[in-house]
């Protein structure tokens, strides 16, 4: 009985260590070239070497830090839109209550499409604004 629970354990084992490697192949093919090299160039070539991956993990991690930033730059663009986009809503529904009226979802929605269309440019926004719903945007 303690010989099959043995080699139940062994077998289980192996099959790990066979999925590990048919997964991360590449790991000990490495380790073998590199063992070669320092092993035919008495380790003249393995600096090299090194340097190629410390150069392609400085690269890795520049490109991380840019998408980071593009990442960070794209919450605070929506966040600007949204806050203007507010903002406009805010001062024609205030225009809109003193004529006694109120905006429907299709003008919300036109007055989004405006100021996501028009955000970084104020004055063309206004001309829009004026032009869709007749009245001047006073600042």
């Amino acid at each position: 009985m303690r010989v099959s629970v043995s080699w139940l354990g062994t077998k289980t084992f192996l099959l790990k260590a066979l999925a590990w490697l048919k997964t991360h192949w590449y790991v000990p093919v490495l380790f073998i070239i590199a063992a070669l090299l320092t092993i035919l160039t008495k380790g003249d070539s393995v600096g090299p070497i090194l340097d190629l991956m410390d150069k392609n993990r400085k690269n890795y991690e520049d490109r991380v830090r840019v998408l980071e930033e593009n990442r960070e730059n794209e919450i605070r663009r929506s966040e600007l839109v949204r806050t203007k986009f507010d903002e406009t809503i805010r001062q024609i529904e205030r225009q809109h209550n003193e004529s006694s009226s109120s905006l429907d979802r299709k003008k919300r929605q036109r007055v989004k499409e405006l100021v996501e269309n028009f955000h970084q440019d104020p004055g063309s926004l206004s001309e829009a604004l004026e032009k869709e719903f007749g009245f001047k945007n006073v600042e």
